[in-house]
């Protein structure tokens, strides 16, 4: 988006400024992932569980990323993008429709991808069991997508599903026409 000269939020990235603010009472999914260990992630729930608790963490999350946002430069344009962008929380506080797009992966195009990327490793290694936690993983990560894809879709938000037959230019030039940003 730097052609645009918009100002990016990175959701992902603000998650691990969050995760220190985050207070018990207020908000228990985001307190128990900062404490939580690679083994309390990926090997002690089950994958609807990991789905379950990941959906309220960005729940919970989401306060803190709407007051990051409003800090953010009033004299440039700014886009977030990241997992925590809920279709549910946009709705909840009226983003209308054409100023949002999910881009969501299938299964298959995920773990192909996933599984490339060497750094994979480094976040199951201190498990006990690696290929389960991998397996937990691309479980759980599948079923969010389903579920951010579901709640898209009943919203009537734009939804963008990467499945590898659309080139990155071709993904790229599909959000840049939803936002108007070609003529």
């Amino acid at each position: 988006m730097e052609r645009h000269e918009f100002t990016v939020y990175d959701c992902d990235e603000a998650y691990y400024r969050h995760l220190p603010m985050a207070d018990p009472e207020r908000q228990p999914m985001l307190y128990r992932a900062s404490r939580s260990t690679a083994e309390d992630v990926w090997i002690g729930r089950s994958v609807a569980q990991q789905t379950a608790d990941e959906l309220e963490l960005y729940r919970e999350e989401f306060p803190f990323i709407l007051c990051d946002i409003a800090a953010l430069p009033a004299d440039r344009p700014a886009i977030a993008e990241g997992a925590a962008l809920l279709p549910e929380l946009l709705a909840s506080i009226g983003v209308p429709r054409d100023r949002a797009i999910w881009i969501v992966p299938t299964e298959e195009f995920q773990v192909e991808h996933y599984s490339r990327r060497e750094w994979r490793h480094d976040v199951v290694k201190d498990c006990s069991d690696p290929e389960l936690a991998w397996k937990n993983w691309m479980g759980r990560d599948a079923a969010f997508a389903r579920e951010v894809a579901a709640q898209a879709t009943a919203l009537c938000f734009a939804l963008n599903i990467v499945d590898g037959s659309q080139s990155i230019a071709e993904t790229i030039a599909c959000v840049e026409r939803h936002f108007r940003l070609v003529t």
